[in-house]
Parts: structure tokens; sequence; C-alpha cells
């Protein structure tokens, strides 16, 4: 009896993906959301910040991301994804907004390469939230002596002006 059930918990693993175990255990660069670039406040241009005034608050809710080996083992190869709420404020004028954010890999305080997008909102008729979510976004690590996959970090935030960085780091985290 016991050996059904080894052998029952052995198939039910080999049916998990890859047959060898390096194919799953794939390290991956750390997923980092820096807390002040994890929220978007926008105001009216040229009026003072208060709730009169706000066209839209947004912020980062999750960073989804996994690794697998890529091609002939030459690369690690990840895919990144962002999930958004947006609340649309009084001031807005349109039904309708864009969410610049960012996606950086750095290796200590090195920036690597950074890339920035545009996520587009339309909030439905009588609605003022949104939830969305970015398409996946694909990153590949080459492979090479002397750099372990593990040292580097990707970095996922919203573009911010000098202003909207400012007040984030008065107000802290939201």
């Amino acid at each position: 009896m016991r050996q059904w059930m080894v052998a029952a918990v052995a198939l039910a693993l080999a049916g998990c993906g890859s047959g060898r175990l390096e194919d799953r255990l794939v390290a991956c660069p750390q997923l980092s959301l820096p807390a002040d670039a994890a929220d978007l406040t926008r105001y009216r241009p040229g009026a003072p910040p208060d709730l009169s005034t706000l066209v839209l608050d947004a912020r980062i809710t999750a960073v989804d991301g996994n690794c697998r080996r890529g091609r002939r083992d030459r690369s690690v190869d990840a895919t990144v994804s962002v999930r958004m709420r947006v609340d649309r404020g009084p001031a807005a004028t349109t039904r309708t907004a864009e969410l610049p954010w960012f996606i950086a890999v750095v290796e200590g305080d090195n920036v690597l390469s950074r890339q920035g997008f545009v996520l587009p909102v339309t909030f439905a008729p009588n609605t003022t939230r949104a939830e969305l979510a970015t398409p996946s976004i694909e990153i590949a690590f080459p492979v090479r002596e002397g750099r372990r996959i593990q040292d580097l970090r990707i970095l996922v935030g919203f573009r911010l002006s000098p202003e909207e960085l400012a007040l984030n780091r008065r107000r802290g985290p939201q």
C-alpha cells in the first residue's frame, strides 16, 4: 500500500512542469516597488492641492513576476505585470486618463536599463474607480560568468514629476 502511495505522488509531481527539478528552480531577480513611486496623485494644474482639485489618485496594488529558463540555457526570461487601482477625482473633466509607469533593472546602485510605459484608463459611466493590469512585459537576462541573476533587481513604479515625488515623500505610502 505504501509503495502505491509513493508511486502516485511521483506521478503527480511528474505532471507539474518539466521533469527536471532544476527547470522548476530558476533563480529570479528580486521584484521591488519603491514606496515613493507606488502612488500617483494629480491635481488640476495651477490649483492648490485639495480634494476639490483632485484629478486622479492611483496606486500600484501588486507586482507579479516569474522566471523560466531561456533558449539553450543562455538566458533567464522574466515576465512582469503590474496591477493598479485608480480613482477619478472631482476635478477630472474626462473619463479617460493615462498612467505613466516604468520598469528598471538595477544592479547595486547602477541602473542597467529603464523603460517607460503608459497605461490608458477609461472609466465606465457612473464610476469613479477602475482596477486594471498592464500587459505582461518580457525581460531576458543573459547568463554569463561573473554576474548572478540574484544580484539584480527589477524596480517598478509610476513615472512621477518632481512635485508628485515630493508629495509622496511628504505623506508617505498610502
